[in-house]
């Protein structure tokens, strides 16, 4: 990959870092705090739990596969046996991402204070610029049908550890993973719809990835 492509890979590492860390910032020390009605473990007022459940959203997940992806890229660290999985599972989850919140979660709980800065670098500049740098500048030839399973595994993990956590402290970080209030058949149907378009989104960007980039 040329040099200018790696350097654009690192600047996409960074303000998915920049993102990700100001945030923690932010919520470690409570600073500009969100005022919410109910204290639970994702609105607490100490650092440690404050911290935990920082770190139990999807955004978090999908954002540190970015900062990953993207310091492997800039640093031409790309040779390792896992590269393409993890890229082609970083393109998947950081489009999710993107697409849940700005149609979903956005419109229902809008950022406030310095989370607006925050929540634009994870939501919209990490997923809009990982696709595009795909896009335009590759690499390509990652994202295959047949690796489907192995391109969601993260994201299985994330799930697995959601339940676990959710049904330890009885709380959830999405009202739709809420496995104890949603009921079994409502949460199943959510988990599938949402792996569904994981898979759909991987049918449809390996249709893109066979496709040449245009030169300049």
């Amino acid at each position: 990959m040329e040099k200018v492509s790696r350097r654009l890979y690192g600047w996409l590492a960074f303000f998915a870092f920049f993102g990700l860390t100001f945030s923690l910032f932010l919520n470690a020390f409570n600073i500009d705090p969100v005022a919410v009605s109910d204290q639970t473990l994702f609105h607490q007022n100490t650092a440690p739990i404050r911290i935990v459940g920082f770190f139990s959203y999807f955004t978090i997940w999908s954002n540190l596969v970015v900062i990953y992806i993207g310091t492997a890229v800039a640093r031409g660290k790309t040779s390792f046996k896992y590269f393409g999985n993890l890229f082609a599972t970083g393109l998947i989850m950081i489009t999710v991402t993107g697409l849940v919140y700005n149609a979903v979660l956005l419109p229902a709980y809008p950022p406030k204070g310095w989370y607006w800065l925050t929540s634009a670098l994870m939501h919209l500049v990490a997923p809009v610029m990982y696709i595009y740098l795909w896009l335009t500048k590759g690499p390509r030839g990652y994202i295959k049908t047949k690796d489907s399973l192995r391109i969601l595994q993260i994201p299985i993990i994330y799930l697995i550890y959601t339940v676990i956590h959710g049904l330890a402290i009885k709380q959830w970080p999405y009202k739709f993973l809420d496995l104890t209030s949603a009921g079994l058949l409502l949460w199943v149907t959510s988990v599938a719809v949402i792996f569904g378009f994981g898979v759909f989104l991987i049918f449809m960007f390996a249709k893109l990835d066979r496709k040449p980039i245009k030169s300049n």
